[in-house]
């Protein structure tokens, strides 16, 4: 009986975990290993906004689409295809369905480096609309997504994560404020 009580007042008290949605792509060597590790780690999540990734640019080249890029923080530029190894001959760890966009859940080997976790809201909702998970700097949205978006305010946060063979390295950081923009 005593165990029985111990066992309930040890689970009253520990902090009860809320699952975010899935992502809707893994794009460059993300994968749905990084999908539990950010779930896992974001509510504790650093607000710093000269770790976070700024600044976040929003284009629209074509009506239907918008193309997103981001510095990897305020003080470091990065590179646009990220800082995850992916292809080469002295390529060790490399994740070998290595992608600028995708639509399906990839199972690639651990990866170490940077992973972005893209949050997409509209109108201030708490919501997502739209998630993505990448390793690169930059994103362009699927045919249709802005569409959607026509006439609403969205409100984009961008995570950064540094791993180490999928294991929490550093982060998760994130800016204070969102990056918002309207799609007219």
């Amino acid at each position: 009986m005593r165990f029985a009580l111990c066992l309930f007042a040890f689970a009253a008290c520990a902090p009860t975990k809320t699952a975010q949605r899935q992502p809707d792509e893994d794009t460059g060597c993300a994968s749905d290993e990084h999908w539990v590790t950010f779930d896992d780690q974001e509510p504790f999540a650093i607000v710093d906004d000269t770790q976070a990734p700024a600044p976040i640019t929003v284009t629209m080249p074509v009506a239907s689409t918008a193309l997103i890029s981001w510095q990897r923080s305020i003080g470091d530029v990065g590179m646009p295809a990220g800082d995850v190894p992916h292809d080469g001959p002295s390529c060790n760890m490399c994740c070998p369905q290595w992608n600028t966009g995708s639509l399906a859940t990839l199972h690639l080997p651990p990866v170490s480096g940077d992973i972005f976790d893209l949050q997409f809201r509209l109108d201030a909702q708490t919501d997502m609309s739209y998630r993505v998970l990448t390793t690169l700097q930059e994103w362009q949205s699927p045919p249709g997504l802005v569409d959607s978006w026509r006439g609403h305010t969205v409100a984009l946060k961008i995570y950064r994560m540094g791993l180490l063979l999928n294991d929490l390295k550093s982060g998760p950081f994130v800016a204070s404020m969102p990056t918002t923009f309207s799609v007219p």
